[in-house]
């Protein structure tokens, strides 16, 4: 499957434009040598180019590199390449016959129709006192200005499923000619859009912090057709659901989790979201989970929602609504700490270069799940290799020592359905 999903990557590489008069290597090439280095968990551009000469074989067999630049010339050709320019590539592989198959087995709320689950947040990747560029944030310091990038990031996510789906990323950087620092609001706005050109035929229900609970984004979700849950920490609708549940007008339902977990959950349907926004009306949840034992609450939470809510998906309501931590856990936690080093700078540069390679990495990942979800021969690889990192590093021992026709190949090897022939 790996090999599969690398074809279609590297035929949609092929489509980004070219900046340069007379390129020495192809785009493509340079695109899929950044792929390959987060894919192989390479530590640093400079280690990719010191072990290029060994691996060209298979990184060519692989891969798909005909050549590869050294670090610098690595750095300046993808320096001016928007990270736009990759929106193709993620939707070639999420609208990709095989992997929908897999997109269609996340989704949410079956009984209303299937929703696909994406969750949205933000985070940094890059944070310096001295190296910056004309995108950087700005945080004044005592002691002078700290430079950083974020992102906001769209991930698809099950409750019920540990493995996430990326669907693309909205750098958070100053905008061309601004002087002010861009922030998340204005990123998830500038996102939303290119979640729907990424998955135009999904039913999306986006999951989203309460900074995202306000008029504006919400006319913005529903213009392109999509649901959202949406974390609630104040505003006009927690008066309106303090005043019904005053009343006790707030529908209600009890279940147990566990022998002492007891969970309840409150709802109603038509609030109005605000003075300013009268014509907006949401769905209201609250819920609670207490320890029968304590009779302390171990969990609280508040989401409003473009959801009709009924007693038949109150519970997959809530497990949904709180699967947005999903992004965060399951994606930058394990992009920052197992490997992808998203927090490690690969190159900065001057235009583009910190927000592509975020994206690539991003793109890195998604294969990487995709392929953990798809191929067996990954699965039986990871089973005997015990662990994903003493998995990770085999696979990079072996393609480092190794020759190999596909990435197939070592999964065997590693899975002992194949055995290396040694000469004597």
């Amino acid at each position: 499957m790996f090999d599969y999903l690398i074809n279609i990557i590297q035929t949609n590489f092929n489509e980004v434009k070219e900046h340069r008069i007379s390129p020495e290597y192809t785009m493509s090439d340079v695109l899929m040598s950044g792929f390959a280095m987060f894919s192989l968990k390479d530590p640093s551009v400079l280690s990719f180019v010191d072990n290029y000469p060994t691996r060209k074989e298979n990184l060519e067999n692989v891969y798909k590199i005909s050549n590869a630049p050294k670090e610098q010339g690595f750095r300046k050709i993808l320096d001016p390449v928007n990270p736009d320019e990759l929106l193709a590539t993620f939707k070639a592989v999420l609208s990709d016959e095989k992997v929908s198959k897999v997109i269609e087995e996340h989704q949410c709320f079956s009984a209303l129709g299937g929703y696909t689950a994406i969750a949205i947040d933000g985070t940094g990747y890059f944070c310096s006192n001295t190296t910056k560029c004309p995108h950087c944030l700005v945080k004044k310091m005592k002691n002078g200005e700290q430079y950083y990038h974020q992102l906001a990031g769209a991930c698809i996510v099950n409750p019920n499923k540990k493995t996430v789906f990326p669907v693309f990323a909205e750098p958070i950087t100053k905008q061309d000619g601004s002087k002010k620092n861009d922030c998340e609001y204005n990123a998830v706005k500038r996102l939303v859009p290119k979640i729907a050109q990424v998955l135009p035929k999904k039913n999306h229900l986006l999951l989203l912090d309460g900074l995202f609970a306000t008029g504006p984004v919400i006319r913005l979700i529903l213009f392109y057709s999509m649901q959202f849950i949406s974390v609630i920490k104040d505003g006009y609708v927690l008066v309106q659901a303090k005043k019904l549940a005053e009343n006790e007008q707030l529908k209600s339902k009890t279940w147990y989790k566990n022998k002492y977990l007891k969970c309840t959950a409150k709802w109603t349907n038509g609030l109005m979201l605000n003075g300013a926004h009268q014509d907006i009306k949401v769905g209201y949840v609250e819920y609670e989970e207490i320890d029968t034992r304590t009779n302390k609450v171990v969990y609280a939470g508040k989401w409003i929602t473009s959801l009709n809510i009924e007693e038949s998906i109150i519970i997959e309501f809530v497990n949904v609504a709180r699967s947005r931590w999903k992004i965060e856990n399951e994606t930058f936690n394990v992009l920052k700490n197992q490997g992808y080093n998203l927090e490690h700078n690969y190159g900065h540069g001057k235009q583009f270069l910190s927000s592509l390679l975020a994206t690539l990495m991003l793109l890195a990942f998604l294969i990487d799940q995709l392929t953990q979800t798809l191929d067996k021969n990954f699965q039986k690889a990871l089973l005997a290799a015990k662990t994903l990192r003493d998995f990770r590093q085999k696979v990079r021992v072996l393609f480092d020592l190794i020759p190999c026709i596909s990435m197939n190949l070592i999964y065997q090897i590693i899975a002992r359905d194949l055995k290396l022939g040694l000469s004597p």
